[in-house]
């Protein structure tokens, strides 16, 4: 049986073709001092694809990956616990939220102060802000479990360890998921900006080092390869949140 061709992907080509046209022919009428054209950000591409492309790439994604298996597991593990424990919730958790409340982007200068000019201040970043996000929906997950099924657990003899274990964190993990999907981008975000305050390399320094030469061509040749790349992120977090919930998929 052939699979039949969507139509809406043709649609969505050739939008992509004629915006593409069209910005071609507005940079050459204009010169292209300020919009560049399509076809010199494509040569741009592809002279970094034979140059130093892949360290910028590759130190971006290292940022991303260790921030966010950091951030992701702290923030997990803070929201279970302070979850299940309403005293400890009520102590810390203003504390936590007053931390929040600031724009976490504007103390990565201060953890650039503290750690340097290398990969770690933005893997903090990342770290920090992957935290917020699984802790606040993991907190969330773990404060709505449903209380008569807890009961029951008690009632047939579970320890606190098994209840956690087989009540808890599987009735979180849609949360957890959810939180994942969410940070996943904002990761992105923070390691990108990071780089652009004070980096060596990473796709944020590819971008503040062509604005700083007002370089058009490498500034878009930059932010198309930073649109790749949180596709590419966008359509991993969709399929890992359908494949881990396809319980809840066949369950409806």
């Amino acid at each position: 049986m052939t699979r039949r061709f969507d139509p809406i992907v043709l649609w969505q080509i050739a939008v992509g073709v004629l915006l593409l046209a069209g910005w071609e022919a507005v940079g050459r009428l204009s010169g292209g001092a300020w919009t560049s054209r399509p076809t010199l950000i494509a040569a741009k591409l592809a002279v970094w694809l034979h140059g130093t492309l892949y360290i910028h790439v590759a130190t971006t994604l290292t940022e991303v990956v260790t921030g966010l298996l950091a951030g992701a597991t702290l923030g997990v593990l803070a929201g279970l616990l302070l979850g299940r424990a309403p005293i400890a919730a009520g102590i810390l958790r203003p504390i936590v939220v007053a931390f929040y409340s600031v724009p976490l982007v504007a103390l990565a200068p201060l953890f650039i102060m503290f750690f340097g000019l290398d990969m770690l201040p933005k893997i903090v970043l990342v770290t920090l802000v992957v935290f917020f996000l699984l802790f606040f929906n993991t907190f969330a997950g773990a404060s709505s479990v449903d209380q008569d099924l807890i009961a029951q657990v008690e009632l047939m003899g579970s320890t606190r360890r098994e209840m956690f274990q087989k009540v808890v964190a599987p009735a979180c993990m849609a949360w957890i998921i959810g939180g994942i999907k969410t940070a996943l981008p904002y990761a992105l975000v923070a390691a990108t900006t990071g780089e652009m305050l004070a980096a060596r390399r990473g796709l944020g320094f590819l971008l503040s080092d062509a604005a700083s030469q007002f370089d058009m061509t490498s500034l878009y040749a930059a932010l198309f390869i930073l649109m790749l790349l949180g596709l590419a992120v966008s359509e991993m977090a969709a399929w890992g949140e359908r494949h881990m919930l396809r319980w809840r998929h066949a369950a409806g």
